[in-house]
């Protein structure tokens, strides 16, 4: 079946990446820009993970994730018939060639159907396909607007989780753009992360685990460029009667006799709708999250220096006492535009917790290893509490990157990435024990392939 699966996803793959009519030929010259402005991409993905987990019951570490895994992704985007309206649309089929670990590794779609009714006696995975982008688009003068299956674009709340496909929310955008300044709202009422086949409605757990649905989610958004390099952003977003997420993004780049410096600071900010502080809240006060970089690149080199600093006050033992930023939890419930990406296992987030990353990467072309890339991270977290618990948590993880790409001929732009994780919680704690979004000590190998099968 398996076999069966990834010929038919392939053989549509090469049928179609030929893409649109080159714009010499009379037909394409002739033809609506519908047809003539579109493009057709086509994408075959690898992925294969090893992580094992510590135990702290037996002593030993475990099998958490072990697969390898295929994707193929088909996108369409056309041009605008009348310079008014277009179409866009985006499949990709999924499936594991092995899966010896869990089930839910979110390279491939999972064998339930939404993220509040997990089946845990089910060991495999889905192979399958899904509709991942279907949208109209629309444009007229400065405003423009989307609607359908898609991800929003413009500046608000709302991102997207990711496997090597985006998530997807049913809904509609809209934008206007004048000169400088970029404003967008957003509303959806429905969601699919990328490891499920098909959207679901939001929805929220009570302290008795009892689901309510939430009817929508909505956003609002404003991005304004000061001057070339320096960009400012503001947005503010609620799910009904549920959250509200609020974030300010200052984004700085700059030219320093011909390297670059990208500073930036953003503040993110959640809390229940009514902020009321009950037990059966998030959280019992307003929930922030403060983040600082500045990336560095000269020549060869690139350095990060990254900070975050975590407030989820969590007076109860109901309340979540970490900070992801999205409108409806679980992670797949929905997912929050929030920036901040280490590749490290750990979201350095529980209440207090302050983290810092640091990051050495090179290109290795000056040392005849052209379009080879090796890097080195680290990452260390401290002070994070927990309500009813006195000891403070720690965490440290190390990283190792080596990638290629390829320069020329017919696999050009194909990228092969190997990356290491080594992860170490610096508490005796079980995994979730206390600290609701820590696990124990893992080891973690990925090593991913991406083909650009259309030129």
């Amino acid at each position: 079946m398996k076999k069966k699966l990834l010929a038919i996803i392939l053989a549509a793959g090469f049928t179609l990446m030929g893409g649109p009519l080159p714009a010499e030929t009379p037909a394409s010259e002739e033809s609506s820009p519908f047809f003539r402005d579109s493009k057709f991409t086509s994408t075959l993905y690898f992925f294969q993970r090893y992580r094992d987990r510590y135990n702290v019951d037996t002593g030993h570490y475990g099998v958490n994730l072990s697969h390898a895994t295929t994707q193929l992704a088909l996108d369409f985007e056309s041009g605008y018939l009348g310079e008014v309206i277009g179409l866009d649309l985006g499949v990709f089929g999924s499936l594991d060639f092995y899966n010896d670990g869990s089930p839910d590794h979110e390279m491939n779609f999972f064998p339930w159907r939404d993220p509040w009714h997990p089946d845990w006696g089910t060991r495999k995975t889905k192979d399958a396909g899904s509709l991942y982008k279907a949208l109209v688009k629309v444009k007229a003068g400065h405003l423009w607007a989307r609607a359908g299956y898609l991800q929003p674009q413009g500046p608000g709340v709302l991102g997207v989780n990711w496997s090597f496909l985006p998530g997807t929310y049913q809904g509609a955008e809209a934008g206007l753009e004048l000169g400088r300044l970029t404003l967008a709202t957003a509303w959806a009422n429905q969601y699919k992360a990328p490891w499920f086949t098909q959207t679901y409605k939001f929805k929220k757990r009570d302290l008795d685990g009892e689901l309510h649905e939430v009817d929508y989610v909505w956003s609002l958004g404003a991005r304004y460029q000061v001057f070339d390099g320096l960009s400012l952003e503001a947005a503010y977003g609620e799910s009904q009667n549920y959250l509200w997420n609020a974030h300010f993004k200052a984004k700085y780049n700059m030219a320093l006799d011909g390297d670059k410096l990208y500073l930036t600071w953003q503040t993110y900010l959640m809390n229940d709708l009514g902020g009321r502080g009950a037990v059966d809240d998030n959280f019992s006060a307003l929930a922030w999250h403060q983040y600082l970089a500045a990336i560095y690149d000269t020549g060869p080199w690139t350095l990060n220096l990254e900070f975050t600093y975590t407030k989820a006050p969590d007076k109860y033992q109901g309340n979540v006492g970490y900070f992801a930023y999205r409108l409806v939890r679980p992670s797949g419930g929905a997912k929050g535009a929030y920036e901040p990406w280490w590749d490290l296992r750990s979201d350095w987030n529980h209440n207090e917790e302050k983290a810092v990353f640091l990051k050495a990467g090179r290109a290795l072309d000056d040392l005849g290893l052209d379009g080879f890339r090796a890097a080195v991270s680290g990452a260390y977290g401290w002070g994070g509490k927990s309500h009813g618990y006195d000891h403070k948590f720690r965490e440290a993880a190390v990283g190792f990157d080596l990638s290629y790409t390829v320069g020329e001929g017919f696999l050009e732009g194909s990228v092969l990435a190997l990356h290491f994780t080594r992860y170490d919680n610096k508490t005796d704690l079980p995994s979730w024990d206390k600290f609701g979004n820590a696990f124990q000590d893992e080891h973690d190998l990925k090593l991913s392939l991406t083909i650009p099968l259309s030129k």
